[in-house]
């Protein structure tokens, strides 16, 4: 089913270029309707793209290591210095 969604949507790519492309030529570039459909691009791409991403695993003992070197930074407390002695004046309103 994925596959069918990624042909399908790699056609209707294919097929709104063509249609823009014929509409630029006969019109000499001054078609509304062949910019339009180029604004149509973007929708079978934005589905091409997350079906790809869909497909693609994440491993999880990438992720393991993510989360270890994460308890590894928030066990470190940080403080700020005190403004007063570091130089900055106090505002007076």
């Amino acid at each position: 089913m994925r596959r069918a969604r990624e042909t399908v949507s790699w056609i209707i790519f294919i097929i709104l270029i063509s249609l823009s492309a014929n509409s630029f030529f006969k019109s000499g570039g001054e078609s509304v309707n062949a910019w339009a459909l180029l604004l149509l691009v973007p929708f079978p791409l934005s589905l091409i793209i997350s079906e790809r991403i869909k497909e693609q695993k994440i491993d999880e003992g990438s992720l393991e290591d993510w989360d270890e070197a994460n308890e590894e930074f928030s066990s470190e407390k940080k403080e700020a210095d005190n403004p007063l002695e570091t130089g900055f004046d106090i505002p007076i309103l």
